[in-house]
């Protein structure tokens, strides 16, 4: 029989800090509470021999072996065994690193056997290690984020600073990327790796201000400089490749617009208030900055179309429009929802309501799609003219986010009653729910979008919840959280 442990930790302090003191060897007995000493007997190029010695434990003992340790920094592992074995047929160790973005997981993975004659099981044993285990990595977790705290005493300083300053330089990283962009950096360098002269020929760009550029790109992790000079690719690239069909490109540019990076230079005033940063930025909202700047509004419109488009199809998964015999898409831009959704249920007859000047370009959508005989277009302003009556399903993508409480509540009761005494109708919402707690969640930023740019809000989903409630709908489904989802409604009984 055989024993096996696995346990991990997180260290919140620097790769260099920990893999550095933690491969100190000599320095074992100020990380662990368990050794009195630690005595180096051999070194070569690549392995440390040493013998360490406990403190005496509950029975007064004192244990002592010898064991060999084979850090590799390449891999960020480390391999170890036991040469005197004590109660143990063997011992192999192996220590593993990961980089996180809040510090460093290390990780004990223990095989083992025991001797007959040691007197204890490998069951008994692996409980045992479990425990010691957990022990020793809070207390070196304890040690090493105490001295990561300590600054120039012990390297190159507190994780949490660097961090604080890499947030700091954000609005300097989020240029580095536009440009990365706007030269086509990304793509040039997506077949292989390239010399910075003929980056900076085929881009239009100085050679020796555009290596500055990507070796700061390098040091973020977007590109990779190789020790000859040249530049390569990373995953975290790719993503914005322009032949990438879910590529991030259209993001990168539209957040390097002026009616972005004005109104978020007034973050503050949006925080103070509670009021969209457009006004004093822009001289207006951002709907009426779009008719008074067109080229930017049909900018807006075009990137939102086609992010739009990603996640269409899991998005009608939950639809399913085939159950229903007439479908009102609700601000839906072009079309493109609609026409996929009426694809799918060839039966169906569809009704897309949007500003008139957003429906110039439905009719060239609904005709590729081969649908255009089936859908009515109706232009007006869902917060103050009549939705069309009597649908079997309503669909409100990416359209409430943009809206504080109470308008949203305006247009979620002219839904309502426009549905009327139908029970069986639907109300789909296609929107995003925030994740609660410290979670990462794209949708946390994006709900600073709605603040400074539109006035708006993203939802949890007790807030989703309450909103709907409030206008006589229930939530039928479960949505999930991390990303854009469908909400799926009915009437509420006795909401008319």
């Amino acid at each position: 029989m055989t024993g096996h442990t696995d346990n991990k930790i997180l260290v919140n302090a620097p790769m260099s800090l920990v893999w550095e003191h933690t491969n100190d060897v000599a320095g074992w007995p100020e990380l662990f509470s368990e050794y009195a000493a630690a005595e180096i007997l051999e070194r070569d190029e690549s392995s440390v021999t040493f013998r360490l010695t406990t403190h005496p434990d509950e029975d007064g003992k004192v244990w002592s072996w010898v064991s060999r340790r084979t850090p590799d920094p390449e891999t960020r592992t480390v391999a170890a065994q036991r040469v005197e074995t004590g109660p143990f047929a063997y011992m192999n160790i192996r220590w593993e690193y990961h980089q996180e973005a809040s510090g460093v997981v290390m990780r004990w993975i223990q095989d083992f056997a025991m001797k007959p004659e040691s007197g204890i099981d490998e069951r008994a044993m692996v409980d045992r290690l479990n425990r010691t285990t957990a022990e020793q990595m809070a207390h070196i977790k304890k040690v090493l984020e105490s001295r990561a705290r300590g600054g120039a005493d012990y390297g190159p300083g507190d994780l949490h600073a660097q961090r604080l300053l890499y947030l700091t330089c954000g609005p300097r990283l989020a240029a580095v990327v536009t440009t990365l962009a706007e030269l086509g950096i990304v793509d040039l360098v997506a077949e292989g790796p390239r010399e910075v002269a003929g980056l900076a020929e085929e881009a239009g760009a100085n050679a020796d201000a555009l290596y500055r550029l990507l070796r700061c790109a390098a040091s973020v992790g977007i590109l990779t400089e190789l020790p000859d000079g040249r530049f390569e690719s990373t995953p975290l690239a790719d993503g914005m490749r322009a032949d990438r069909p879910y590529s991030l490109l259209p993001l990168v540019r539209y957040s390097a617009q002026t009616f972005v990076t004005r109104p978020y230079g007034a973050l503050t005033h949006s925080v103070r208030t509670g009021e969209p940063a457009t006004t004093p930025t822009l001289g207006s909202d951002l709907w009426r900055y779009f008719e008074e700047v067109p080229e930017d509004g049909a900018f807006f419109d075009a990137t939102m179309t086609g992010l739009g488009r990603w996640e269409t199809e899991r998005h009608l998964e939950v639809v399913r429009p085939e159950r229903f015999g007439s479908i009102a898409d609700i601000g839906g831009g072009q079309g493109h929802f609609l026409a996929e959704a009426l694809k799918r249920a060839p039966e169906a007859t569809g009704v897309l309501f949007e500003r008139p000047d957003a429906l110039s370009g439905a009719a060239v959508v609904f005709g590729e799609h081969g649908v255009a005989e089936r859908v009515t277009p109706i232009g007006g302003d869902f917060l103050s003219d009549p939705l069309p009556e009597g649908c079997d399903a309503y669909i409100l993508k990416a359209v409430l986010h943009n809206w504080p409480d109470a308008a949203c509540e305006q247009l979620l009761t002219a839904v309502r009653k426009a549905i009327g005494d139908r029970p069986q109708a639907r109300l789909f919402v296609v929107e995003q729910v925030v994740a609660g707690g410290n979670a990462w969640d794209h949708a946390k930023f994006l709900d600073l979008d709605m603040l400074v740019l539109f006035g708006g809000r993203e939802r949890r989903l007790g807030e989703w919840r309450e909103l709907f409630a409030s206008c006589g709908f229930e939530l039928v489904n479960r949505p999930g959280e991390g990303h854009w989802t469908v909400l799926e409604c009915r009437p509420a009984e006795g909401s008319l």
